[in-house]
């Protein structure tokens, strides 16, 4: 087995149905679907069990982003991992064969990231998010885009477990950290780099997936997302080291919502807040 495909599932719906449907619709064929279920009430193992999908359950209460993902690694057969959210959606049948490619053609790469575009009906603040982080040009990253974790946290938004492939040798050496609440990705990818393993981000390994989030449950978010920040870098948001990013991408996002100006005052607000979020999840006592 080449490839093992690994999806973490709780009550995922009726478009899960959808994902699993079009993961058997790829042009790649060596692979297998190991699905880890914490709970779920409605068709979710239903619809695996119709697709044929190698499935482990555990307690809800059991459910870690680090360890889950970890437990779906030690299950794996394929000498390859590919991670995909049951939210997300590849956009066509080359998804996959794009997202391993680079995995087997160069040594040097040990983690493919791909591109995420924001489903149709998403908020035009959401969709901004995925325009900025995850473009259309491809990147590599190599041991010197480490030297500073803050600055990488901040511009790599896209080395994300949504939609990602990694060589399973390299996930036996490094492993997802268990002490992290969220952002176990981002932590992975700086350490696959700081151990001399190069990133490379495939625009072309392409899936929908994106959050309606609230105002409220946006300051939630990132407040985690600071408290992860802290973690994984040991650093304070300051002007030299973030605050410019920050004013950087919120410049961008007014001139994008520009065009949908009956935002403008929301997408002020919730951008605040989500800024506010993630300061005080930096500056928290975790």
């Amino acid at each position: 087995m080449e490839v093992s495909i690994i999806i973490l599932t709780k009550n995922a719906g009726e478009r899960f149905r959808s994902l699993l449907k079009r993961i058997h619709s790829q042009t790649f064929r060596d692979f297998e679907v190991l699905v880890i279920d914490s709970g779920s009430k409605d068709l979710t193992l239903k619809i695996a069990k119709e697709y044929e999908a190698r499935t482990y359950r555990i307690r809800p209460e059991e459910f870690h982003h680090s360890k889950t993902r970890n437990l779906g690694a030690s299950l794996a057969k394929g000498e390859i991992l590919v991670y995909i959210t049951q939210d997300a959606l590849p956009v066509n049948n080359h998804w996959l064969k794009n997202l391993i490619t680079p995995l087997k053609n160069d040594n040097n790469i040990a983690v493919v990231y791909g591109r995420q575009i924001a489903y149709p009906d998403t908020k035009p603040v959401e969709k901004f998010f995925y325009n900025f982080f995850y473009p259309e040009k491809r990147k590599i990253l190599t041991f010197k885009d480490a030297e500073d974790p803050g600055k990488f946290y901040l511009e790599n938004v896209f080395t994300s477990d949504v939609n990602s492939a990694i060589k399973k040798k390299i996930w036996e050496e490094i492993k997802f950290r268990e002490d992290l609440s969220m952002a176990e990705d981002k932590d992975f990818a700086l350490r696959t780099l700081r151990k001399g393993g190069s990133i490379m981000y495939e625009p072309e390994a392409c899936v929908y997936h994106s959050h309606n989030y609230s105002v409220f449950s946006a300051f939630k978010r990132r407040f985690r997302d600071g408290i992860a920040y802290k973690q994984i870098t040991d650093k304070n948001i300051t002007r030299e080291n973030g605050l410019g990013y920050i004013k950087g991408y919120l410049n961008h996002e007014f001139r994008f919502l520009w065009k949908y100006r009956i935002w403008l005052t929301y997408g002020l607000i919730y951008e605040m807040m989500k800024v506010l979020g993630f300061i005080l999840g930096v500056n928290s006592c975790w």
